[in-house]
């Protein structure tokens, strides 16, 4: 009966005693070995195990143990988890030790399937980000020209702001996703521009009360604009606060000092010195010079 429940056994075991002869082996490891039970039992595991793949003769000095091993076996790769258990007599004596080896090519075939579908579909995303970073930035040149051919009087005014205000940003230690955040905004930063009308927008002489109200709705028109657009959302502190001021008397929400921004607060500073770097139909340029006394 125990004969036949060893034979049973579909993995390959064999057993060795404390002497590390052979005691026992099943038909699932010989047919493994190419060997018949005469050629290896009584027989010592250093030597019958010499050349075999599993390193049963690695572990002839240790209790327990588990491991892995490879190797090529009738022209396919096959894996195997060696695992050894030790044997003990009924006075819990030890008297040898069992070597189980558990073919677990399947899994391993299953696993290596997985990484290399886990590969494709890294690269797929990779591929995937990056045509939608190439769509995000195509998208933020173009509003950024469509705002600059409408708004003729400041043309390269949005290339302008940007660039200072990252180089302030990048002074500020400021870097990755929220310097990126800054640069998106600050491009953005007139978006809600599209709302005024020509006849306000290019208007050289003095606003009227009314005028000006239209002119400081272009904020809030910002906010409802980027705000339903999840991927230009983030950009949205510069062009909702920008005109925001410290003491609180600037718009669309009066905030005031930490209330508003660190984005728009750098952003105001570079928009500011732009502003007064070049002519405007509202006021002419002023001199480099003055424009460092007043900063």
């Amino acid at each position: 009966m125990r004969d036949k429940l060893f034979e049973a056994i579909v993995d390959p075991v064999v057993i060795l005693d404390n002497q590390n002869l052979v005691v026992d082996i099943n038909s699932a490891m010989l047919i493994l070995m190419e060997k018949e039970a005469t050629d290896v039992i009584g027989k010592s595991a250093k030597i019958v195990f010499e050349d075999f793949p599993i390193p049963i003769k690695m572990y002839t000095h240790v209790s327990y143990a588990r491991t892995e091993a490879s190797f090529e076996f009738r022209n396919k790769q096959i894996y195997y988890e060696l695992t050894i258990w030790p044997l003990y007599d009924a006075n819990k004596k030890m008297i040898g030790r069992i070597y189980i080896s558990h073919d677990i090519t399947a899994l391993k075939e299953l696993e290596n399937e997985l990484r290399k579908l886990n590969l494709e579909l890294e690269e797929r995303v990779q591929a995937r980000t990056y045509e939608l970073a190439e769509a995000y930035e195509t998208t933020l040149e173009g509003f950024a020209r469509a705002l600059e051919l409408r708004d003729k009087e400041t043309e390269g005014h949005s290339r302008r702001v940007t660039e200072n205000t990252l180089k302030i940003a990048k002074k500020l230690g400021i870097s990755g996703e929220f310097l990126e955040e800054i640069r998106s905004g600050s491009i953005l930063h007139d978006i809600g521009k599209i709302s005024i009308p020509d006849e306000i927008l290019y208007k050289k002489e003095k606003l009227t009360p009314e005028e000006r109200n239209i002119i400081q709705q272009h904020p809030e028109t910002a906010y409802k604009l980027l705000s339903s657009i999840p991927f230009l959302s983030k950009a949205l502190e510069i062009p909702y606060c920008h005109h925001e001021k410290w003491d609180g008397s600037g718009y669309p929400r009066g905030l005031k000092g930490n209330e508003i921004p660190l984005s728009a607060r750098i952003f105001a500073a570079a928009d500011v010195w732009d502003a007064l770097s070049y002519d405007r139909p509202y006021n002419k340029a002023w001199s480099r010079k003055k424009n460092y006394q007043v900063f």
